[in-house]
């Protein structure tokens, strides 16, 4: 059997391999190769609020508004895009949200035993033991690395950025033949080379969503109680868009086509004791 061809030595960082930017050369390799590495952080740095304000009569409500920024070294252990210099790599988490607010609020109607109003009769037993729940959430999108396909880089086992040639606007479309960006501030990058995109540099769309809640307690004895629910997600039925197609050697690259978050009702009953 014939000997392999040589391998060329080829100068790179401090793992042996090629930093981004750099030639390939005429490296040949005939199996996947499992890089392992040490060192990596990410950080999480943030400005919290929180208010919280209880009036008599049982209502109270929260109001909570995070401002953030996440920054690490790829997702969930790896995801690497350039495997050859994990540098590269650092840049907004996938799950980074710049903004998010919450509110929430808890009412006892007034009425029934006990309350202020209807504290006795049918109107007791009809109106009396009833809370009514609810979270609103606004949330800002989640970010996404605009990629190209990696066979012109000549760089096996990696994939590719893209190049950006001009600064991103959103533009804000969301379905088939409308983008969500300017596809225009990207290009596939030349051959031989990685492109000089950043790891999630743009944001796609955020979310609105409510969800309520009625409860009722049904005394059974002293200690045994009743407790039916009806809970309410999503109750405007608001769709919650995915992020738009990021490679750019897509035909519908910069374009949404999925979403979710349909709204979901679910009725329960449950014993407390």
């Amino acid at each position: 059997m014939s000997a392999l061809p040589p391998v060329r030595k080829v100068e790179g960082n401090a793992f042996g391999f090629l930093r981004s930017g750099e030639d390939v050369g005429e490296i040949r390799r005939t199996a996947d190769v499992a890089l392992r590495s040490h060192g990596l952080a990410s950080n999480y740095n943030s400005l919290q609020t929180n208010i919280q304000k209880r009036f008599s009569g049982g209502l109270a409500f929260t109001a909570a508004y995070t401002w953030s920024k996440v920054l690490g070294t790829g997702d969930d252990q790896g995801g690497f895009i350039v495997q050859t210099d994990i540098r590269r790599n650092y840049g907004p988490t996938g799950f980074d949200r710049a903004h998010m607010f919450v509110a929430s609020h808890i009412w006892e109607l007034p009425f029934g035993k006990g309350k202020k109003y209807l504290s006795d009769g049918p109107g007791a037993r009809i109106l009396g033991g009833w809370q009514i729940n609810g979270i609103f959430r606004a949330v800002t999108g989640a970010p996404f690395t605009v990629v190209a396909d990696a066979t012109p880089c000549n760089c096996p086992g990696n994939s590719n950025f893209a190049d950006a040639v001009k600064n991103t606007t959103i533009l804000g479309g969301v379905g088939r033949g409308r983008l969500w960006f300017d596809t225009t501030a990207f290009v596939a990058p030349g051959p031989n080379r990685y492109g000089n995109t950043g790891r999630n540099g743009v944001r796609g769309p955020g979310f609105v969503n409510y969800d309520p809640s009625v409860f009722r307690t049904f005394p059974v004895t002293e200690k045994w109680r009743l407790e039916f629910r009806a809970e309410f997600y999503n109750l405007t039925n608001t769709p919650r868009f995915g992020n738009p197609v990021n490679n750019v050697n897509a035909g519908n690259f910069g374009q949404i086509l999925g979403a979710g978050g349909e709204r979901e009702i679910q009725f329960a009953l449950r014993l407390l004791f």
